[in-house]
């Protein structure tokens, strides 16, 4: 009777213990929030485009704003949650939106998607980690493209707006005396991307007046965090 009795006590301690370990858990922060993807959340982006053209020896410049609202969640073919994300541009002397994409993005237990011109990237990766890398483009059928965490959890100033845990995803970097090619990608948490920066300049000549290489052919093209909300 005695043993049935301590036998009985040793289940009844065990079980309490177990229920409040249970209870403490904590569910560890891989990074899903970098992502930004709530419906009804947005983020509007000042815009700098400067294109290079040496057929006419000239540089192109426009600044306008692209406002990214997650519109709405739905099941996708692979039966997945995934979100539709409506893209709006407005011009810098207009007060009106206009309508010019329709994307969507997803999370998965290992990374964050984003469907940019029916062209699917692998944005981020879980969980989030500095120095981590992965093939932005395995999702898609472009050529391999290692993209990396160069630095994550960092204070910044964004535009002009003060920032705590951002991550900074480096996803390109060539540049030499001809060609320059760089990609950026900044995410903030509870927001999603900040800042965006791709060059993509085919062509530099040695101008004999400056004693430089210039920019004579591409583009670049820099979106930074204007306002968020949602």
């Amino acid at each position: 009777m005695r043993k049935s009795f301590w036998i009985m006590l040793v289940l009844v301690v065990t079980f309490f213990s177990c229920s409040k370990d249970s209870d403490d858990y904590v569910t560890p922060d891989i990074g899903h929030d970098y992502a930004g993807l709530e419906v009804g959340k947005y983020v509007i982006y000042d815009v700098d485009s400067f294109f290079y053209n040496n057929f006419n020896d000239s540089i192109d410049t426009s600044y306008y704003q692209i406002k990214e609202v997650v519109d709405s969640k739905y099941e996708d073919l692979e039966g997945e949650e995934a979100f539709k994300i409506i893209r709006y541009r407005k011009e810098i002397d207009s007060t009106n939106w206009v309508l010019i994409d329709v994307w969507n993005s997803k999370i998965t237990q290992t990374n964050f998607q984003k469907v940019e011109e029916n062209v699917r990237f692998v944005k981020l990766i879980f969980p989030v980690k500095d120095n981590k890398n992965w093939n932005g483009n395995s999702m898609n059928t472009g050529q391999e493209m290692i993209y990396e965490y160069t630095s994550v959890d960092n204070s910044e100033i964004v535009g002009s707006t003060s920032l705590n845990n951002v991550l900074t995803v480096l996803q390109l970097d060539n540049i030499n005396l001809v060609e320059e090619y760089y990609h950026e990608e900044k995410y903030a948490k509870g927001i999603g991307m900040v800042y965006k920066k791709n060059v993509d300049i085919s062509k530099k000549e040695f101008d004999s007046t400056t004693g430089n290489w210039e920019r004579t052919l591409g583009t670049d093209i820099t979106m930074t965090l204007s306002s968020y909300g949602g």
